[in-house]
């Protein structure tokens, strides 16, 4: 009895050892012009990197809150988004889900910058069953409203 439970401890290890070489080895590795662009502009953050369309994404923290950032394969930084406390959306933006939702409930609030450093400014609602998206200048505008996800 005591040799079967040594394999079959033995058994689970190894595939827990195995098993995460795996997950790490499929991992698409990004150029060193993308690398050396997101240390330059995140310094040692921990990334997990995927490759969408050509571009390469790379998810991580940012001042503690999740963030995203997209570049090209010669290190161009393309958008940034990081997601951010409701209260951290522009007022005029809360003002208007406000009066054109009140029923609704702001679930996550986002900040987008693209290349240029443009920001804007993404509220996900929810209203009973149903999600809309919805995109606002840095001064709180609406740009557009966008379904669920």
């Amino acid at each position: 009895m005591a040799r079967f439970t040594f394999v079959v401890i033995l058994f689970c290890w190894m595939t827990t050892v195995f098993s995460q070489g795996k997950v790490m080895s499929l991992t698409p590795a990004a150029p060193d012009a993308v690398l050396k662009s997101f240390i330059k502009n995140y310094g040692d953050a921990k990334a997990s990197w995927k490759v969408t369309e050509g571009n390469y994404e790379a998810a991580f923290k940012l001042n503690g809150m999740p963030a995203t950032v997209w570049y090209d394969s010669t290190g161009y930084r393309m958008n940034v988004v990081v997601e951010i406390k409701v209260d951290q959306l522009p007022a005029i933006a809360k003002s208007y889900i406000e009066r054109n939702y009140p029923k609704a409930k702001i679930t996550k609030a986002l900040k987008w910058t693209d290349d240029k450093k443009v920001n804007t400014f993404q509220a996900e609602i929810k209203i009973s069953a149903e999600s809309k998206n919805l995109l606002f200048t840095a001064r709180g505008d609406l740009i557009k409203e966008l379904g669920g996800e």
